[in-house]
C-alpha cells in the first residue's frame, strides 16, 4: 500500500515572493521530494490554480501582515494546517516591510492614503496573530536549510532552531572579523544559518535572520559609536530588518 503523501501549501502575504522563488530554484532537489509530498496550493509553484485544500499537513507562509486582507488569509490558513512555517524575514521578523513601522507618523499616514489596499497601522510578523510552529529565517531563505527542514519533517524528526550567532559560522569558515576592520556588522547579535554569506564576502551582516535572544546590543551599539556612526545611522542599521531592541530605545527620536 502506497504511503500517504504529505499535503503542502505555499502562501504569500505582503512581500516580494522571493522566498517562494528560492524554493523554486531548488529544481531537481525539490523534485526528489515529490515521492513523499504533494503541493496542493501554491501560486508560484503550480502551473494552474487549484481548488483550495480543506486540510494541510504543512503550510509555508511568506510575507508580513500589513492589511486586514493579509490577516484574514493568515487566519484561514492557520485553521486548516497542522504545522505552520513562517518563511523568510518578512514572515518571521517583519523584515523590509518593518521599515514603515519606524517612519515618522506623517509619512506613514501619507503612505496609508496611497495604498492599494487598506493598511493596518504597522506591519506585523505572523507570530503576532497566530501560532507559528517553525521559523525559516533570512531574506531570502537559505535553500539548503529549507531542504534540511523538509527532510527532517518527512522523517519524523522535530526541527529545532540553532540559537547561535553568525559569528559562530564565521569562526568555522575562518573569516577575518569585520568588526576588527571597523565595519559595523550585526553578526554577533544575529541568528546563524546563512553560512555567514555576507561576512564571507566582506559585507556587513544587517540582521536579516533576526536578532538573538541574548545579544549584547548595548555593547555593540557603543562599538558602532566608536566607529563614528551617528545616532541616525545606528538606528537605521538596527531597524533595517528588526524592531529596535529594548536596550537601544534611546536611539529613537533621532
Amino acid at each position: 500500500m502506497a504511503k500517504k503523501k504529505v499535503k503542502i501549501g505555499f502562501f504569500s502575504l505582503t512581500c516580494c515572493e522571493g522566498c517562494g522563488f528560492a524554493v523554486l530554484d531548488l529544481e531537481e532537489k525539490l523534485l526528489k521530494a515529490f515521492e513523499q509530498i504533494e503541493i496542493v496550493e501554491s501560486r508560484v509553484l503550480m502551473e494552474k490554480p487549484s481548488p483550495k485544500a480543506s486540510k494541510l499537513d504543512i503550510a509555508f507562509i511568506e510575507g508580513s501582515v500589513i492589511s486586514n486582507h493579509d490577516l484574514d488569509k493568515l487566519q484561514e490558513v492557520r485553521k486548516k494546517t497542522d504545522f505552520l512555517v513562517a518563511l523568510g524575514a518578512c514572515a518571521t521578523i517583519v523584515g523590509i516591510n518593518g521599515i514603515r513601522n519606524v517612519l515618522p507618523g506623517g509619512i506613514r499616514e501619507r503612505l496609508k492614503e496611497k495604498a492599494i489596499k487598506p493598511m493596518r497601522e504597522k506591519a506585523f510578523p505572523l507570530s503576532a496573530f497566530v501560532k507559528v510552529d517553525y521559523l525559516l529565517q533570512g531574506c531570502s531563505i537559505n535553500e539548503e536549510e529549507f531542504l534540511d527542514f523538509l527532510n527532517k519533517f518527512l522523517h519524523g524528526v522535530k526541527p529545532v532552531l540553532e540559537e547561535v550567532p553568525v559569528c559562530f559560522e564565521c569562526k568555522l569558515k575562518e573569516n577575518g572579523c569585520l568588526l576588527l576592520k571597523g565595519i559595523a556588522c550585526l553578526g554577533p547579535v544575529t541568528y546563524a544559518g546563512c553560512d555567514a554569506l555576507c561576512p564571507s564576502n566582506n559585507a556587513q551582516c544587517i540582521g536579516c535572520r533576526g536578532f538573538t535572544k541574548d545579544g549584547n546590543f548595548s555593547s555593540l551599539d557603543s562599538l558602532f559609536k566608536d566607529f563614528g556612526l551617528s545616532k541616525k545611522e545606528r538606528f537605521n542599521l538596527f531597524t533595517y530588518f528588526n524592531p529596535l531592541p529594548e536596550k537601544l530605545k534611546d536611539l529613537e527620536g533621532k
